[in-house]
């Protein structure tokens, strides 16, 4: 059985991960040629292998391999590569689960606790986070299972070498650390309802499929469908595509054949948004081009640079516009993109009494939503307009006790989002309305919320957990149910996105220390730490994302803690008062001894 774009086909398994995932068992595409034997892998990650049973015998390093064992592989051959690590009286006891082996990832809380158990013996016991179910697509779900605990023994069998698990979990397990070790992170898009924009869908690559095969094996996770967190809002590829033949391994043109049913009556529109979506799924080199063709009709050619515009992120800028509020006023930034220009729209009869902002262009209308201090209460004013018209503000109904940061959807329609006195709000530049937004499936007072560069999916805090949620867009947005992410941090107070597929929040690790991290938007991966602040709460975060396009862009991200703004990637992080355009070093201090008087800090996006 080969290995596929997830770690196992067959019955739901458990994966302890400190990190896991899977790939379909069986595709419809052969690879072209012969090919390199089966299992070898061929490119710079060849040998990309999970420990052998014999590579460690000591317990604790032992179970830590045996966590790792699925790895790359899929179906029988995961449930085989668990096996090797049970004594042989023992084996059939992990069973091949059916209708398919999905891996239930999972974290470790703790080193694992190995106790005596005589006769060289050692009693293991895991105390685990579920993260999630790797399903055959490479896609991760929410977690099937709640167990927290998992026991066995590890000892020796007569006869063999080496060290054994004696008596198996029911379940097969995967690491955290596994699945950030021998899988890639991949990105496939589906198209929104409407057509208008892809919505990206994050996938997991084993290490273990040879280079010429990976585009074959993210064909075929696209063909499968969407992840299901966003399936309301994103439209399937047409139902009944197949692959006609293999992807071929090219550095020029990337040639796909498809069967009728992905585009039967061969409209020239229609071929473009799959050449599109194809093209950022498979092979996101817009300096090339991409041939088409469809069975029973003549192949098409695409230029990889016409395609771009079908993901919004992609006009993300690597220099993006900077502000922060200085003394109630919205200020622009000297590290900012268009540092000679003025703050777009806002005029000193307005720029007064602000606590913080949120910026965003579409072609040449900028909107603004602030929000501005009135007494003890705060409101929020929204106002939208060109650079060379006059900008009309509104106020929007009810004064809150409490505001979060504004932020702005992209794509068509202009709506905001704003959390407020723990529940989130949308609204649009020219009504006063400010309208709920129900969140099925989040619990607690909503304290802060980000939006994904497509406009269809956003991360929100409430009651100090993490979701993320896809959105269905109209005249109004309408959420679909949220999604809680396990981390391993508590008492979280603010997230953002920080790429197309990875979030950033503030919050409190084991150690009681306050932290930023980067979480895949599963939940699964975390990168800790961004950054460790000691004891310094985090109040406010703002994030741009990076651009999937040239690839290793981290996006930026601005912060607040303990009264001291900071920019992560900036000049010299603290955003000091020589940082603020019409400041300067001799400004009035702020609230701290350190403070430069910059609060809240954003980026209009």
């Amino acid at each position: 059985m080969s290995r596929r774009l997830i770690a196992a086909v067959g019955a739901a398994a458990l994966v302890v991960v400190l990190a896991g995932c899977g790939i379909p068992d069986q595709t419809a595409v052969a690879v072209d040629g012969q090919g390199p034997p089966p299992g070898l892998a061929s490119g710079w990650d060849s040998g990309q292998r999970p420990p052998t049973r014999l590579a460690a015998q000591e317990t604790e390093m032992f179970v830590l391999n045996f966590l790792k064992a699925a790895a790359g592989e899929t179906g029988a051959r995961a449930v085989e590569q668990i096996r090797n690590f049970v004594a042989p009286q023992n084996r059939e006891q992990v069973k091949v689960p059916k209708p398919e082996v999905a891996l239930n990832v999972v974290r470790l809380r703790e080193r694992p606790q190995i106790t005596g158990a005589g006769a060289g013996a050692d009693e293991v016991t895991l105390r685990v986070q579920q993260l999630g179910v790797l399903k055959p697509n490479g896609a991760v779900e929410p977690p099937e299972v709640a167990a927290a605990e998992y026991t066995f023994t590890v000892g020796s069998v007569e006869g063999e070498t080496g060290r054994f698990v004696l008596n198996p979990p029911p379940i097969l397990l995967l690491s955290e650390d596994a699945l950030s070790t021998f899988y890639l992170q991949r990105t496939i898009y589906f198209w929104d309802l409407e057509q208008r924009l892809l919505v990206p869908d994050l996938r997991y690559l084993p290490l273990a499929v040879p280079l010429e095969r990976r585009r074959n094996e993210l064909l075929q996770a696209l063909l499968a469908g969407p992840s299901t967190w966003i399936n309301k809002v994103v439209q399937a590829m047409p139902a009944g595509t197949k692959g006609v033949r293999n992807v071929p391994d090219t550095s020029d043109v990337l040639k796909i054949s498809l069967t009728a049913d992905a585009a039967p009556s061969g409209d020239p529109r229609q071929l473009e948004r799959l050449a599109a979506q194809l093209m950022w799924s498979l092979w996101p080199d817009f300096g090339k081009s991409i041939e088409l063709t469809i069975e029973g009709q003549n192949p098409k050619t695409f230029r990889g640079a016409d395609l771009l515009v079908a993901n919004p992120a992609h006009e993300l800028a690597q220099t993006p516009e900077r502000f922060c509020v200085y003394q109630g006023q919205v200020r622009r930034l000297h590290s900012s993109g268009r540092a000679g220009d003025p703050v777009p729209l806002l005029t000193a009869a307005v720029n007064r009494n602000i606590v913080s902002a949120g910026l965003t262009r579409d072609g040449d209308v900028t909107s603004v939503a602030l929000v501005v201090q009135q007494g003890q209460r705060r409101q929020i004013v929204v106002g939208s307009g060109t650079a060379q018209g006059v900008a009309s503000f509104r106020p929007l109904n009810g004064t809150f006790a409490a505001v979060g940061r504004p932020v702005w959807l992209k794509g068509p329609g202009t709506i905001g989002l704003v959390p407020a006195d723990g529940r989130l709000y949308q609204f649009q530049p020219g009504s006063a309305a400010l309208t709920p937004v129900a969140l099925p499936g989040a619990t607690g007072a909503v304290t802060a919320v980000g939006v994904a560069p497509d406009g269809h999916r956003i991360v929100v805090v409430a009651g100090g957990r993490l979701y993320v949620a896809a959105l269905t867009r109209g005249d109004l947005v309408e959420a679909e149910p949220a999604r809680p992410l396990p981390t391993s941090l508590r008492n979280l107070t603010t997230a953002d996105w920080a790429t197309e597929n990875t979030v950033v929040v503030a919050g409190r690790n084991s150690e009681n220390r306050w932290v930023l991290y980067d979480i895949t938007v599963d939940g699964v991966i975390e990168t800790r730490p961004l950054r460790d602040l000691g004891t310094a709460s985090v109040g406010h975060l703002a994030a741009y994302p990076g651009s999937p396009v040239g690839g290793g862009a981290v996006g930026a991200r601005m912060y607040v803690a303990n009264g001291i703004a900071y920019d992560l990637f900036g000049p010299g992080e603290e955003i000091r008062a020589e940082e603020i355009i019409g400041v300067g070093a001799a400004a009035t201090p702020g609230p701290t001894a350190r403070s430069s008087g910059a609060s809240a800090p954003f980026f209009l996006y």
